[in-house]
């Protein structure tokens, strides 16, 4: 056996004994019966799960240590997703004045912007726009700056400056995507593509919906990437009303899920639900490709948001239909 196929091999078995322990669509209702978040929490910590990110995060520690090359590179690339939260995080601090010691428990151990001096540093901005000049070059410094000097400083809205760094975090993500030899790079596209797909709809819809984008600007920040909206694709998102996307990407897989859910953030919802769908049907495929640990680390991130959701239902009192309407995991 050759040295990827054992390594493919011992990661498969991993994640297949990981994926044996995470709580399915069963045990999720059964835990949305509990009577209140400090029985359920008590329950989750008797199973060892969590709603932080914490199982996430440590779900990419083992993935990553058993690979190596284009294949590690695309894993890190989707990691890097937690950097992005991090660096919106502190611009949200700056704008608020927010002082490090508050800031800090929230941040991810990922990245030069995770906990340490570099965020330190950064939060002694006085605006926006110092803050991006105190970004080391990669991952974020170089484009914001950028997108500063093409937009004007008096045009750095934190939105915007946002928007941009997801943009490059997940067009990074493709093009090591592109780097995959053949048979990886099929895998990962069927579920980072779609994951692509997913995120564009969703980031579309809130750029018209919440910030009233002109088309013009919603295709600039569209991501350039995925697996069954290309650029045409791009472009209805940008110039045809939410309403009508189901008609007019009807040839997509996508055409069902628009139908039912057109608004944020019941459109992003349902579009989770198609995505842990679509992973999940990777773990039948070919055990020695990449799909399957990239299907698993969304399975991971999947459940880690149904639990915050549960958890937020019961703390306000939800009735037990109510917080099942906002779980996503579907699986056993």
């Amino acid at each position: 056996m050759s040295s990827a196929l054992h390594r493919y091999a011992h990661l498969n078995a991993r994640v297949r004994a990981r994926l044996a322990r995470l709580p399915g669509r069963r045990h999720l209702e059964t835990l949305a019966a509990y009577p209140d978040e400090l029985s359920l929490r008590r329950e989750l910590a008797a199973f060892g799960a969590t709603t932080d990110l914490g199982a996430v995060l440590a779900a990419f520690d083992v993935v990553l240590a058993l690979l190596d090359g284009a294949a590690r590179d695309v894993v890190e690339s989707y990691r890097a997703r937690y950097e992005c939260e991090n660096l919106k995080l502190l611009l949200r601090a700056v704008e608020l004045r927010a002082p490090y010691e508050g800031v800090r428990p929230l941040l991810y151990a990922v990245g030069e912007l995770g906990p340490g001096d570099k965020a330190q540093e950064l939060l002694m901005a006085q605006t926006l726009v110092d803050a991006v000049s105190f970004l080391p070059p990669l991952p974020f410094g170089l484009v914001l700056r950028r997108h500063m000097h093409a937009a004007g400083a008096a045009h750095a809205e934190r939105f915007r400056l946002e928007t941009v760094a997801e943009r490059e975090v997940y067009e990074r993500l493709w093009e090591g995507v592109g780097r995959l030899d053949p048979g990886d790079r099929e895998s990962a596209t069927r579920v980072l593509g779609t994951k692509l797909d997913c995120v564009n709809l969703g980031r579309s819809a809130r750029l018209r919906v919440y910030h009233g984008l002109a088309p013009e600007e919603v295709l600039l920040y569209a991501i350039r990437g995925g697996r069954f909206l290309g650029s045409a694709e791009r472009a209805v998102l940008a110039e045809v009303p939410p309403a009508r996307w189901s008609a007019a990407l009807a040839h997509t897989q996508y055409r069902a899920v628009l139908a039912e859910a057109e608004m944020p953030p019941a459109l992003e919802l349902s579009l989770e639900r198609l995505l842990a769908r679509e992973v999940s049907r990777e773990l039948s495929r070919n055990p020695f490709r990449l799909g399957i640990p990239l299907a698993y680390l969304i399975l991971e991130e999947t459940l880690a948001a149904d639990l915050r959701r549960l958890c937020e239902g019961k703390h306000f009192g939800w009735p037990e239909s109510r917080i099942l309407e906002g779980v996503a995991t579907e699986r056993g």
